[in-house]
Order: structure tokens, then C-alpha cells, then sequence
């Protein structure tokens, strides 16, 4: 093999700076279509050196809705090879199996540079996928240009060699859990060895499991990984969640609300004994109750009795995790109409650990989870891959997870008992429809109801997992519960 030759790039004083601003616009959303804003943001895309290769935008333009995820596919000129980002937002950029994209949240401004090839020297391999998060046992499928050129890689961070590892097509190296980063060459007789290629690769975290109890009742919850740009609403826009969270498995049970219920109303916690508006289940529910989810209460209720659990569980447990909830500055015990205006405007106490209702994206983003790189469409139902089930259905396994019209027998069924979603919560969609913090944007008076009920039908909007229904936060309503949520 001959000695490889470095290729040193200068971009700073080499790049003749071509901006090439594409104009366009962006889809459906804000003022001029549904579910968006009307913003609009500039991508800004410099080849580097001018000359050397070209970048192809999906959508083409430069102008975009915000919330636009566009696709990066750089194409290099005869004699150049694309070597790699760079630019102000290089960080913001992402990938998807075999391209590059970036979410137009800003005004956005890319460099794609490009290196000249030495005379006869062998091209620089090329992955699929690109690099970014993929799923542990994913296989990486490398290739060259160069025809009749050999490639070379390792894993272990080193450069690679003619002694490394020979790609083989048929037995293609693949990606741990944890990642790696693959790094390749391709050689061949007579011609200068190609530039090393990197690729980066993340798999997602395991999902964590963990079990609470309070009264001798243990409940299960999952720990939804913080995440960025997963599509979110009807329209597809994307959303970010920053901090882990837990959330609950099930929806709430009546022997788990009642248990709390009971702790909490005592007269013996004097000042800070806890009183809700609604009295189901007072006494406690018979063996055939137990285990299905609550509804009839209303979401003042599950607030307020979010706080008791809390305190329920530190009393148990020894810890000291904060009451969510508070009006003035003081914790919310009372859900009662009387106690109405302190319920209505309750907010969520920065850096409290309580247990919560979900927020919107919240539940959205564990309920469309499938492992942290795809999502579940808008129109499917949480946990079903097999296909939509609006604005017609052609999913096959839409039973396997929910109960609604067609199978509940118009009612609620125990909790648990369809199969999972990816993140392993179950009822998601149907059995009962759960309350979520946010006020909804339909009025002031409603707070946002997600996921639909026993009574919801597919080929409507109301088991979607993108579907923001919504309710009034003083009244209990057959078929409305809820699961609750805890920041990490």
C-alpha cells in the first residue's frame, strides 16, 4: 500500500464563502394552515471551498415554517469528497439513517466543506446509517467509490490500517448497545490510500423501571428519557422535553386512589388534612373494583390528590419530595368548589419532585415512543405499528392495546390488560381518557384531555396519540382519569 498523503483544508482562509440562499416556503401551519405559527425561519447552507460540491435541501427553499425539519444530502464535485459540517449551528444538526436533517426552530447557518482529492487516491468510505442514535444490533453497511478498493475499520477509536478489519458485506459490523465509533479507510494497489472516515454512534438509554407504595398498594412507574424535535400534534410539528421524567405505568387504580384518599382525609392531619369535591369511593372497592381505572373525578381532584401521594409517600418512604401544586405560595389540599379559584390557578413549583399530572408533550412524547429514534405517527394509536386508524383504519393490531367502542362493551375495563406500548405503559389509548396539566388553547375554562376512552371509536380523532382533547377541569365525567408523572 502507499503512504497516504494529508490533506490540510484551511477553511478559514481557502473558502470563498458561497451562501446559498434558497428561497420557498415552508407547509401547512400558523395563520396560512393548520397547527403552526406563522414564523418563518432562514437556512443559510456555505459550500466550503467555493466550487467543490453542492448541497440539496428536502424541502427545497431557504425560507421555513418553524418547526420545519429539513433534510441535508451534501454531493460532492468530481474530484472533491464531502469531509463534514460546520458553522455556527453544526450542533443542531441530527441524523436519520442515511441523510442529515435540522429543525428550523432559528434563523440557521451551515457550512458544508468539501477536500480535493490527491491524484489517484481511492475515495473516502461512506456509511448507511450516517452516524447520530440508532438502535443496539443496527448493522453498518460501508462502501467506496473506488471500484475494486478494499475497506478497512476498527471500532476501538483507533486509525485504522491495512491490518485492521476487512469490511465484509456479509458479515457487516454492527452497533452495541452504549454505540461506538466506526472509523474506515479504503486502499488499493497502486493508488494513494483514501482520507480516514468517522462515523458516531449513540444508542438509546434502557428504559428504567421503578416500584413505589404507599399503604401496602405498590404501583409501577417508567422513566421517559428527555428528548428533541419528536413530532408532536396532528400537523407534525416537533417538541422538546429537557428533563427525564417518571411516568406511571397504569392509569390511576380505585384501590391506589382510594388508599390515598382515605390517608389523606383524616381528621387526625388536622391543618393539613386533605378534602375532595368528589366522595367516590370513600369506602373502599370490592375485588372486582380494584384494579380498574378510576374515572368520575374531576381534574381539580387528581391535582390535589397528586399532593396527598406525595406526602403519603414521604411519610412512608422517608423522603422529601416536593408538593407540585400550590396556590400563594401554599400547598393545595382542597379540591372542593369552594376551593375552586386556588385549583384554577394552581401552578407547577419549579424544582419540585412530586408526583404530577403529565403536560401535554409529556404524554404525547411517551405515548408515540417506540425507542427514542422513531416515533409513532400522528394517526396511530399508542403502542400499534401495524398501521393508522384515521381518517380510516388499516391497522390490524389496534385491540391489542386499547379499549374503545368495538371492543369494551361500553365500559372500563382493569387496568394492564391490552398489551404495552415501547415505553411500557399501558392504556394509552382508551379504557379511559387522562387529564393533563396545561390549560387548552380551546378556552381559558378547559384543561387538556388525552387519549381517549372506552366509548371512542377509531376513524375519529380521539385515541390518537397527537390529539388534544379537552375537559372541565370542576366536573368528574365517566371515562375521564388519569396517570400521574414525576420529574426526575
Amino acid at each position: 500500500m502507499r503512504k497516504r498523503f494529508p490533506i490540510c483544508l484551511f477553511l478559514m482562509l481557502c473558502v470563498c464563502l458561497i451562501a446559498v440562499i434558497f428561497s420557498g416556503c415552508g407547509g401547512a401551519g400558523g395563520p396560512d394552515g393548520p397547527g403552526g405559527s406563522g414564523t418563518e425561519y432562514t437556512l443559510v447552507v456555505t459550500v466550503a471551498p467555493q466550487g467543490t460540491g453542492s448541497v440539496m435541501l428536502d424541502p427545497a427553499g431557504g425560507k421555513y415554517k418553524s418547526g420545519t425539519n429539513v433534510i441535508l444530502r451534501p454531493v460532492a464535485n468530481d474530484g472533491y469528497e464531502f469531509i463534514g459540517w460546520d458553522g455556527d449551528n453544526k450542533a443542531d444538526l441530527d441524523t436519520d439513517y442515511d441523510y442529515w436533517k435540522i429543525n428550523m426552530d432559528g434563523h440557521k447557518k451551515i457550512i458544508a466543506a468539501f477536500a480535493e482529492l490527491l491524484p489517484n487516491q481511492v475515495a473516502r468510505p461512506t456509511a448507511v446509517p450516517v452516524g447520530g442514535m440508532v438502535a443496539a444490533g443496527t448493522e453498518i453497511t460501508l462502501s467506496v467509490t473506488t471500484e475494486g478498493a478494499t475497506i478497512y475499520y476498527t471500532t476501538d477509536d483507533s486509525t485504522p490500517t491495512s491490518a485492521s478489519t476487512i469490511y465484509d458485506a456479509s458479515a457487516k459490523p454492527t452497533v452495541p448497545d452504549g454505540g461506538l465509533t466506526l472509523k474506515a479507510i479504503a486502499a488499493k494497489a497502486e493508488m494513494v490510500d483514501s482520507n480516514v472516515a468517522t462515523f458516531h454512534y449513540s444508542t438509546p438509554r434502557p428504559i428504567e423501571q421503578q416500584t413505589f407504595a404507599v399503604g401496602g398498594v405498590s404501583f409501577d412507574m417508567r422513566l421517559a428519557p428527555a428528548c428533541s424535535n419528536f413530532p408532536y400534534g396532528m400537523f407534525e410539528e416537533t417538541e422538546d422535553v429537557d428533563i427525564d421524567f417518571w411516568i406511571a405505568e397504569t392509569e390511576v387504580t380505585c384501590e391506589l386512589w382510594h388508599t390515598v384518599r382515605t390517608w389523606a382525609n383524616d381528621p387526625v392531619r388536622g391543618a393539613q388534612r386533605y378534602f375532595f369535591q368528589s366522595e367516590y369511593f370513600i369506602d373502599p372497592p370490592i375485588e372486582e373494583q380494584r384494579l380498574l381505572p378510576l374515572d368520575l373525578i374531576s381534574w381539580r381532584d387528581a391535582i390535589v390528590w397528586c399532593n396527598a401521594l406525595t406526602e403519603y409517600y414521604n411519610a412512608t418512604s422517608g423522603k422529601s419530595l416536593g408538593c407540585v401544586y400550590t396556590y400563594g405560595g401554599q400547598v393545595i389540599r382542597d379540591s372542593r368548589d369552594t376551593n375552586a379559584v386556588a385549583c384554577d390557578q394552581a401552578i407547577m413549583t419549579a424544582g419540585a419532585k412530586g408526583f404530577r399530572l403529565p403536560i401535554s408533550k409529556e404524554w404525547e412524547m411517551a405515548a408515540r415512543y417506540i425507542d427514542g429514534i422513531d416515533w409513532l405517527p400522528y394517526d396511530h394509536v399508542s403502542g400499534d405499528t401495524s398501521g393508522h386508524c384515521y381518517p380510516d383504519v388499516t391497522s390490524t393490531r389496534v385491540g391489542d392495546y386499547v379499549w374503545y367502542a368495538d371492543n369494551s362493551g361500553a365500559t372500563i375495563h382493569p387496568v394492564a390488560t391490552k398489551q404495552p406500548n415501547h415505553l411500557g405503559l399501558y392504556d394509552m389509548s382508551g379504557n379511559v381518557a387522562e387529564f393533563c396539566f396545561e390549560i387548552h388553547n380551546k378556552s381559558d375554562d378547559y384543561r387538556v384531555l388525552r387519549g381517549g376512552h372506552c366509548f371512542s371509536q377509531t376513524a375519529t380523532y380521539f385515541l390518537l396519540v397527537s390529539y388534544e382533547n379537552w375537559a372541565d377541569p370542576a366536573y368528574g365525567v365517566f371515562g375521564y382519569g388519569f396517570r400521574f408523572a414525576a420529574t426526575k
